[in-house]
């Protein structure tokens, strides 16, 4: 069973405000570097089509990953690390959970619907199976889903 990551952060500025530049700027590097990652499945990339926009300036990501080890290695040892250690100065602090883990199967492509739902899963009733964080991941990941 792999493992799906849906994140979901508001940003400072609108996208072309200089207080958010340098992380739009990155975006396309970021996304490189997770494909040729180590453990990399897939990632959702039709951002023109969402059904549903974000509520204000906002930067959304999902993805499957082979394993837990796999997509914390991106997260926090690559390029992606060197942005993670900034989202302060491009995110607004969260009132809530921002990041959801999941198990799927590898084949899996998950919409962005179906992804949030499982951040409103993890945000109504806490970590679980179905929907874990970082935190409760090693408790989650090897549990039937």
């Amino acid at each position: 069973m792999s493992i799906a990551v849906h994140t979901y952060g508001l940003l400072k500025a609108e996208q072309g405000e200089p207080e958010v530049q340098g992380f739009i700027d990155g975006i396309e590097a970021v996304y490189s570097v997770a494909e040729r990652s180590d453990g990399f499945i897939w990632r959702f990339s039709d951002y023109e089509n969402l059904a549903e926009p974000p509520v204000g300036p906002a930067a959304r990501t999902l993805s499957i990953w082979e394993d837990i080890a796999s997509l914390r290695h991106f997260v926090f040892n690559t390029l992606h690390g060197k942005f993670y250690e900034r989202k302060s100065e491009w995110f607004l602090e969260p009132a809530s959970a921002m990041m959801v883990l999941w198990h799927t199967d590898p084949s899996a492509r998950p919409t962005m619907s179906e992804a949030y739902d499982k951040l409103e899963l993890l945000r109504a009733e806490g970590p679980s199976v179905q929907a874990f964080t970082w935190d409760t991941a090693e408790k989650f990941v090897d549990a039937p889903s």
